[in-house]
């Protein structure tokens, strides 16, 4: 339980570098634009999908936003010795308390709700 604990703090401190890494320079307001509108998801485990029919921009975004995230939860799971996935669950939490409304988020059971 101390080692989750640890990702907690961990997740909390480095929320500005997710977002600040989370998508190219300028981009933030594009995937926010694109998750408005229901558009690109997130997802339990702390990463973003297309859903439905999108633009080869949106494709490439989404693609470029999880490999950026997966880097910084790879780090911060190999830093606190735990596995990734528990890092992205928790980077999750974060990105959902920051997303904009109208945001889908797909669940485990891979439904979705909407913000």
């Amino acid at each position: 339980m101390a080692g989750v604990a640890k990702v907690v703090l961990g997740a909390l401190l480095a929320a500005c570098v997710l977002f600040s890494a989370a998508a190219p320079a300028g981009a933030a307001s594009t995937l926010d634009e694109y998750r408005a509108q229901g558009i690109i998801a997130e997802r339990y485990d702390g990463l973003a999908e297309i859903r439905g029919q999108a633009s080869p921009d949106a494709d490439r975004l989404v693609k470029e936003v999880n490999a950026k995230r997966l880097e910084i939860y790879r780090q911060r799971a190999a830093s606190q010795h735990v596995p990734v996935e528990e890092v992205g669950k928790i980077y999750a939490a974060e990105i959902a308390g920051k997303a904009p409304a109208g945001t889908y988020f797909k669940k485990p059971d891979g439904s979705y709700a909407r913000k």
